[in-house]
């Protein structure tokens, strides 16, 4: 891997497994932030001029409790839209987990770059206002959510994005109640985040989600993010997965009644 270096190491903590009893897809994102940081620094770019302007995720293997990973970082792109990737590693195994194809605003970098060999971007459509979207979250942004610049943190939008979740899951049944009872859960394998604007701490923020796609174990969600005092776009996320029998740790068929549930939200658009 030519022109990839180490970025960052840990292991998965207790406090960051999720229901799905894997490492929670937010805490993937704060460690790809850091070790974007680290990556930009060393490059002598100030990482606090930098925002990401959009993402393209595919979790490949899961990490559960205890698990030890690192992150490697290289320059893809260059020039005043740089992107960069991260590859994250199961240390123990060597297996690859995750990729991460990052686009960045703000800074521009130079220099040779590395070939990606990773998974492309496909066309997702974003459903349109008419789609069955359903209120999904009312928060606020917190002081201790932000960044080194002051910003919504990477993981502070995904934790939102995940709560929204529940509610478009529970929209069509599959409610916290019934996951638990029948032992699945939502595991994903591909995230398409674009950004639009920054949030700060006190900034109140509106949610809706909505079904996009319906296979025989696997769904795609959408999810948009807004200032909810102007109206203006955060961010939004086109968000791929299946259910997942927690048991057998593989995909599984959603049930009948539930599909049927699903397919009439997903036709109301």
């Amino acid at each position: 891997m030519t022109g990839y270096i180490e970025t960052f190491r840990g292991d998965v903590s207790p406090w960051e497994v999720d229901a799905t009893e894997h490492f929670t897809v937010a805490y993937y994102y704060e460690k790809f932030e850091a070790a974007t940081w680290r990556f930009l620094r060393q490059a002598g770019v100030d990482p606090a001029a930098a925002r990401t302007a959009d993402a393209l995720t595919h979790y490949k293997a899961e990490l559960r409790d205890r698990d030890i990973y690192r992150i490697e970082t290289a320059l893809i792109g260059g020039g005043e839209r740089p992107k960069i990737a991260h590859k994250l590693f199961n240390a123990q195994t060597g297996a690859l987990c995750t990729t991460m194809q990052q686009t960045l605003s703000g800074v521009s970098l130079s220099g040779p770059t590395t070939a990606w060999d990773g998974d492309e971007p496909e066309a997702r459509p974003v459903p349109g206002g008419d789609a069955g979207w359903v209120p999904a979250l009312r928060d606020v942004v917190r002081p201790g959510e932000v960044d080194w610049a002051g910003n919504l943190s990477l993981s502070g939008h995904v934790h939102r994005f995940s709560t929204a979740n529940s509610f478009i899951l529970s929209a069509f049944g599959m409610t916290p109640e019934y996951m638990t009872t029948n032992r699945v859960g939502l595991s994903t394998f591909e995230f398409q985040l674009i950004f639009h604007g920054p949030a700060r701490p006190g900034d109140l923020i509106d949610m809706e989600s909505c079904i996009a796609q319906l296979g025989g174990s696997s769904l795609r969600l959408c999810h948009r993010m807004r200032n909810a005092e102007t109206g203006a776009d955060i961010a939004g996320l086109s968000q791929f997965g299946v259910q997942l029998d927690l048991d057998a740790r593989r995909p599984s068929r959603i049930a009948d009644d539930v599909r049927a549930q699903a397919q009439a939200l997903l036709s109301a658009s």
